[in-house]
């Protein structure tokens, strides 16, 4: 099976006829991952390893949990099919850092307008991505529909929603900086804080 992608948590795996599977990483591998991030980081710590291995694992269970519950409709989360407490299969799906880089400031914000519409709907179902990465935890359908394409990094408790909306998590350089055009990422952090900011 060919790898299409590796985060903390999981593994993604093309297993043909439009599906994927998102693999749990080992301990090893999970390690390696956040041993390589740790050291390219001057926000995360080397030390703390263990504590983000436990979080990640605990919050993906959980995560799954969520998004198979029936709180969303299943193509809104690619129609997962769950093969254990952490392991599932997926539709293969367009990240949407591929459509947002590289394309015009007013394209972009269709994308940008249609992201904030789907994340809305979300927080009316009770639940966000943890920190509403834009261009690495979202993707496009074949039916050229936004959907949470990450499942591991779901919150659904209130005071956990309220906090990071808080914390304005659009804006920390790990999802930001992953819109490539100034402009568009301005527009980004424009609509996210006009839709979902809370005052301090």
């Amino acid at each position: 099976m060919k790898i299409l992608g590796r985060g903390w948590q999981y593994t993604t795996y093309d297993i043909g006829n439009g599906r994927v599977l998102k693999k749990y990483n080992s301990f090893l591998v999970a390690y390696a991952v956040m041993l390589n991030a740790c050291v390219k980081s001057d926000r995360l710590s080397i030390f703390k390893i263990p504590q983000y291995h436990r979080g990640c694992k605990e919050f993906a269970r959980s995560s799954l949990k969520k998004a198979t519950s029936g709180l969303l409709d299943s193509w809104m989360v690619g129609n997962p099919k769950p093969l254990n407490e952490l392991d599932y299969e997926q539709d293969k799906l367009i990240p949407l850092h591929e459509r947002i880089n590289g394309i015009s400031l007013e394209k972009a914000k269709g994308y940008i307008d249609r992201f904030v519409d789907f994340n809305k709907t979300l927080l009316e179902r009770g639940l966000i991505d943890k920190s509403f990465n834009i261009t690495k935890n979202f993707g496009i359908d074949s039916e050229g529909r936004i959907v949470l394409m990450d499942l591991g990094e779901l919150h659904s408790e209130k005071l956990a929603i309220e906090k990071q909306r808080r914390k304005r998590m659009w804006t920390y350089p790990y999802v930001v900086n992953c819109i490539l055009d100034e402009e568009v990422r301005a527009y980004y952090v424009q609509r996210m804080d006009e839709s979902f900011g809370l005052a301090a």
